[in-house]
């Protein structure tokens, strides 16, 4: 079979703007394959429902025309079940499937009790490389990076060595003559991200960090002996992306380095990108930024390209917790100092915060609302549930010490569902209710930081927190209006943001 008669189709769950599929898509065009990407299903913060049978129904039926050669399904572990579910469905239609992504490249064994093939790691020359064998009618059992079952028994093969250059990609696939969204019982053609405000672009690979809850640590144990881990893009390389993104989005606003760890590339690298960005794309800038990497020159000279929004992990506000808990080397000196200087730069700033940990006390917790009360504002918090990914650092230790159960976990737990970006109305004890809602109110500048520091130190309000629960959620949706209220007036308040956080009874904190 010719390369251009050999369709492959990839299918991502719950998130169109999955970016590892476009580069798949864009590697397996360049090798001479014809693909599509469907997304099924979009992406509604801690409101993720199951799929109907209608939509279903429209996956199967557009794989029943299509016919491709090979089915391929990104998955996280939070889709697990899903793709288990879905996987037997299309192999009666006679397709060969292959699993891809984190939790596939974590467990293989497990997945293989369902899919054909699964693809370890980094994904591009792995599947180009079965996509060949296959059209040819070759034996695929000996393609590194890939897993099979021979003679009835899974077959896990040597892992490919890292891409050391991510300049020799492709860029990722924005085309729109290839796509299909499958949400609210119908398949609407073209790339779902086109009609978005915001274009969100990676950078590099891997992680100089070894965050316990990370998949990050997972990864770097597979890829051990392997090439660097952590590695990035040339500035030019990135651009290019940027400018294909200004192309093909009439309603582009604003770009987003999504990478956990923006700029960490090298004083070079950093000079050659505040030059250039401004010419190519001259775009509103926001980024991550780890703490360890804050300095107020790099802040001044990020600005002066366009930088008006960053966004910095904190995680937990105690020493303690960050250094035991999450492996983390505690930064909060350098958030200080960046608070300080943020009264002169003036930069929309977010804290990231982890809340949910079982190992976390009473002081760990007092300690990460102290903290935020040292900081000036304003800022916004961004909390996020503490998700039990199987097989990480983490997960491990609170599965050994009894914390948590198999149950528990995320390929089985779903939690990321229902509570990812934390709001209230996920069940809680009445400590954990009083500790997020001060939390909450830490970073609403109408609301007096003595009044916090107050009722932080009140035990009546700690055994009965409906009181203060009732200020944060009217706090919160303040916030959240004036938020939105910003986002309209500079032309990024879209339809597609709206479907994913616009939910009054799942309203996230700001």
């Amino acid at each position: 079979m010719a390369e251009k008669d050999f369709l492959i189709t990839l299918v991502a769950f719950y998130g169109p703007e999955n970016a590892g599929v476009r580069y798949l898509s864009s590697a397996l065009k360049k090798a001479g394959f014809k693909t599509e990407i469907i997304f099924f299903k979009d992406w509604k913060n801690n409101n993720l429902k199951p799929h109907s049978l209608k939509e279903e129904d429209l996956l199967l039926g557009r794989l029943r025309d299509t016919r491709p050669s090979l089915v391929g399904l990104s998955l996280i572990s939070s889709f697990f079940e899903l793709a288990g579910d879905l996987t037997p469905k299309f192999k009666a239609l006679g397709l060969q499937v292959v699993w891809g992504g984190i939790h596939p490249t974590a467990f293989p064994e497990d997945c293989l009790k369902t899919a054909d093939f699964v693809c370890l790691g980094e994904g591009e020359a792995t599947l180009v490389e079965l996509a060949q064998t296959l059209s040819q009618g070759r034996d695929p059992g000996s393609i590194r990076g890939l897993a099979l079952n021979q003679d009835a028994k899974p077959k896990i093969n040597p892992m490919r060595e890292l891409i050391a250059e991510l300049d020799s990609l492709e860029l990722p696939d924005l085309n729109a003559d290839n796509k299909f969204l499958i949400e609210d019982d119908k398949i609407t053609p073209g790339e779902p991200i086109l009609s978005g405000a915001e274009y969100r672009i990676y950078l590099s690979r891997g992680c100089p960090f070894s965050c316990s809850y990370c998949y990050n640590s997972i990864l770097k144990q597979k890829y051990r002996g392997l090439g660097r881990y952590y590695r990035y893009r040339s500035v030019e390389h990135g651009l290019k992306e940027l400018d294909l993104a200004k192309k093909l989005m009439p309603g582009l606003r604003r770009i987003k380095i999504d990478d956990d760890t923006a700029f960490c590339y090298g004083k070079a690298w950093l000079e050659e990108f505040v030059l250039k960005y401004p010419q190519r794309i001259g775009l509103p800038l926001e980024c991550l930024l780890p703490p360890a990497l804050l300095s107020e020159k790099l802040l001044e000279q990020l600005k002066g390209a366009g930088l008006v929004k960053v966004q910095i992990g904190i995680e937990s506000g105690s020493q303690r917790s960050s250094r035991e808990d999450y492996g983390r080397a505690a930064g909060n000196h350098k958030i200080l100092q960046f608070s300080a200087w943020n009264q002169r730069l003036k930069l929309e700033t977010v804290y990231d915060f982890i809340i949910d940990n079982p190992l976390s006390s009473w002081e760990d917790k007092k300690a990460d609302i102290e903290f935020l009360l040292k900081l000036d504002r304003p800022f916004k918090v961004y909390l996020y549930s503490l998700v039990h990914f199987p097989g990480t650092v983490l997960s491990q230790r609170l599965l050994e010490d009894g914390k948590i159960k198999p149950s528990d976990l995320e390929n089985a737990s779903h939690k990321a569902w229902s509570q990812f970006r934390v709001d209230f109305s996920y069940p809680r004890p009445k400590d954990e209710i009083f500790y997020l809602s001060l939390l909450t109110l830490t970073s609403k500048d109408f609301i007096p930081k003595s009044w916090i520091r107050g009722w932080l130190n009140n035990p009546w309000l700690k055994k009965h927190p409906w009181p203060v629960l009732q200020l944060a959620k009217a706090a919160n949706l303040i916030k959240m209006l004036g938020v939105a209220g910003e986002m309209w007036q500079n032309g990024e308040l879209t339809w597609f943001k709206i479907k994913q956080y616009g939910n009054l009874k799942k309203m996230i904190s700001q």
